[in-house]
């Protein structure tokens, strides 16, 4: 059946259905409670600004790592505040970043190339909630890219009575430097806010300097039916890029690097409007749109083959959508249904230094076009049901230019084929959540999610000079319980992701393939507990697998079959106390412990050598005195030698390059609110 009539048959039975006089209320306990199934049937958190605040010390990436299913890694070092950081949810392992989407305020910041997230341009303290969604559930609100889980950050500025400058004074080690100020106006119903940053450090290795510089601006004004949101952001990074370490130089010269002459630069902007207007009752519709810009440069000059490559990326998204609640015989529906609209605009040269002729010039476009429906049923009193339907068309151009004069011409390579290709895929989902007392309740999902190769995965090769790659596809199974009282918060949830056409990339034939088959498998522990009105212990446990499923793959790769997959761990756990000493004083001890997995690279599982174990101890101090608070965070306490990424060699035993995480790590710093 058309996948559109299905979508106009369900928009035309929610907007004639009879809406009575009922509304519905969902409970959160503010004091526990980080767990919440908006989606029924799936595992998500929210991470409030309550937790945010607590940790002024650390980056986005950090607190969103605290949470079960979820492990961020970054080769320039876990204090590079997120510069050039993945996030990995559920098992995701190298493709983590085109498999973890990552939004704000419902915009995608994911690009149509594999460029990482830039979470420092992000301000923290404009940021009034995280929303995690794990697995595929949230590929029918947000589309492809959402297989591993989605995150979506809200921003809402605040509204305070009277005018309001903040000033936040960081200082640590490896001459760690970093100011904020908000500035905060209120006039009548329009709230005006203004974050500026400034953020730079030595790093802890040589040759890994960074500096990032963002400028946001907020206008929130409202009226009697609705609220509008205007963000402006200005961003630029500076990052110095250390080489990565051997298995000699790791022990030997861990904080060494070969690449003086190495950088990569960015700078961007965007703008970024929503607004709401309540229709009825019973009828909200809410517009969600964005631009963004952004110019890369990387030029890496240290290696026996260099390059410089310049990009520029242009994204446009408009999603529309009416939030709408109805019943059926008494019991209340909210129902979603909108329209995604994206276009992206990609051009890249890649050359062989910074004024050489571009050997090859790439030229790429994405448009996608969506409609989609998700509701929320309320059975009866004890269960409530959850469906979902997403339609996608996309549309992908490339055309490559490869120019034989340029000085990198070497005779082997290659221009692509033009590409042009539309396709249509599907997303859906399918939950419950039923209530067996009044403090439990059991959840279960089915669910499938797609991911449409991007740019990147086209150009990084399927053999030859042709783009084409398969989509992939995910089909998912997911079941858990809560529980929730007083005191006391516990949930688990076990899940089963069964994946087709894997997007991955084989090492020995230096190109991008479709894995036939995967299969990831885990179970997800959440538990709070609130031992008096002073002390807060949360424990975090995941148990994970990831694995392959089929057998030969790509030219050279035939050995892949019930190999697990690298760069996802087995165990991690996350444990945090939090004491409240005085009303002005807290600490907050803390672990983090992560198991051996495997090198990148290294699919055929052919190392006998992982990435090993560690188990990180840290500990924070709060200290607030009227209008003043002072935040002493120590990670890495014991100043443990560990290393969260490593590339392994497909041929040699024993040999790998590695990325050394920081040592010791002690961050000063001083808010003023005035």
């Amino acid at each position: 059946m058309n996948y559109i009539k299905i979508f106009l048959i369900l928009f035309v039975i929610n907007s004639q259905a009879f809406a009575l006089d009922l509304t519905v209320k969902i409970p959160i306990y503010k004091t526990l409670s980080k767990t919440n199934t908006s989606i029924p049937g799936s595992t998500s958190i929210i991470i409030d600004k309550e937790d945010l605040i607590k940790y002024n010390n650390e980056p986005i990436h950090a607190i969103i790592d605290k949470e079960s299913g979820i492990k961020s890694r970054s080769i320039y070092g876990d204090n590079s505040s997120g510069s050039k950081t993945t996030l990995d949810i559920r098992g995701m392992g190298a493709q983590a970043k085109s498999n973890v989407l990552i939004l704000i305020n419902g915009q995608r910041l994911n690009n149509i190339d594999m460029s990482e997230i830039d979470f420092p341009a992000i301000p923290k303290d404009s940021i009034d909630r995280i929303e995690i969604i794990k697995g595929n559930a949230a590929s029918v609100l947000y589309g492809d890219g959402a297989i591993g889980g989605a995150i979506n950050i809200i921003t809402n500025p605040d509204s305070y009575n009277k005018n309001i400058n903040e000033i936040n004074l960081k200082t640590g080690s490896y001459n760690k430097r970093e100011i904020n100020w908000i500035n905060t106006n209120k006039i009548n119903q329009y709230i005006f806010n203004t974050y500026l940053s400034h953020n730079q450090t030595d790093g802890y290795r040589d040759e890994n300097e960074q500096q990032q510089n963002n400028i946001t601006s907020e206008l929130k004004f409202s009226k009697e039916k609705g609220d509008h949101l205007f963000v402006f952001n200005f961003s630029e990074q500076i990052m110095s890029t250390p080489s990565d370490r051997d298995q000699n130089q790791l022990y030997s010269d861990r904080r060494g690097s070969d690449t003086p002459d190495d950088f990569i630069n960015s700078e961007g902007g965007s703008v970024l409007y929503s607004s709401d207007y309540r229709i009825d009752d019973y009828k909200t519709f809410l517009l969600n749109s964005s631009f963004r810009l952004k110019d890369s440069y990387s030029d890496l000059q240290s290696t026996n083959y260099p390059s410089y490559n310049d990009t520029n990326l242009t994204n446009y998204q408009l999603s529309p959508r009416i939030d709408h609640l109805i019943h059926f015989f008494n019991k209340p529906t909210n129902s979603t249904y909108g329209l995604d609209i994206q276009y992206a605009d990609y051009k890249s040269y890649r050359k062989k230094s910074k004024y050489a002729i571009p050997l090859h010039e790439y030229d790429a476009e994405h448009f996608v076009q969506s409609i989609y429906i998700q509701n929320s049923s309320q059975l009866n009193n004890k269960t409530n049901l959850s469906t979902g339907f997403r339609f996608q068309m996309n549309n992908i151009k490339i055309t490559d230019i490869l120019n034989t004069s340029a000085p990198d011409y070497a005779g082997w390579q290659t221009e692509h084929e033009s590409f042009n290709n539309k396709e249509k895929n599907y997303a859906f989902n399918l939950g419950i959540d039923k209530k067996i007392t009044v403090k439990s309740t059991i959840y279960s999902r089915i669910g499938k999610g797609f991911r449409y190769p991007n740019i990147d995965d086209r150009i990084g090769g399927s053999g030859d000079t042709s783009l084409e790659l398969s989509t992939q596809t995910s089909q998912d199974y997911e079941i858990g319980i809560k529980y929730l009282n007083n005191n006391f918060l516990f949930n688990i949830s076990s899940y089963l992701v069964d994946g087709d056409n894997e997007l991955s990339y084989d090492t020995d034939a230096f190109q991008n393939i479709n894995i036939n088959s995967t299969r990831r498998y885990g179970v997800e522990l959440n538990s709070k507990y609130k031992i008096s009105n002073k002390l807060n212990f949360t424990n975090n446990f995941t148990f994970a697998k990831a694995k392959y499923t089929s057998g030969n793959q790509g030219t050279y790769a035939t050995n892949f079959k019930d190999k697990d997959v690298p760069l996802v761990p087995q165990y991690s756990l996350d444990s945090i106390l939090e004491y409240k000493i005085s009303d002005f004083f807290q600490i907050i001890p803390s672990i983090n412990y992560q198991d051996d997995m495997r090198m990148e690279s290294d699919d055929e599982n052919f190392q006998h050598t992982k990435i090993p174990t560690h188990l990180i101890t840290n500990i924070k101090a709060i200290v607030q005195f009227g209008k003043f608070s002072g935040y002493l965070s120590i990670k890495n306490l014991f100043d443990k030698k560990y290393h969260n990424y490593a590339v392994a060699s497909s041929s040699t035993q024993g040999a790998y390059n590695a990325y050394p995480e920081p040592g010791r790590e002690i961050v000063f710093s001083l808010k003023n609110k005035f």
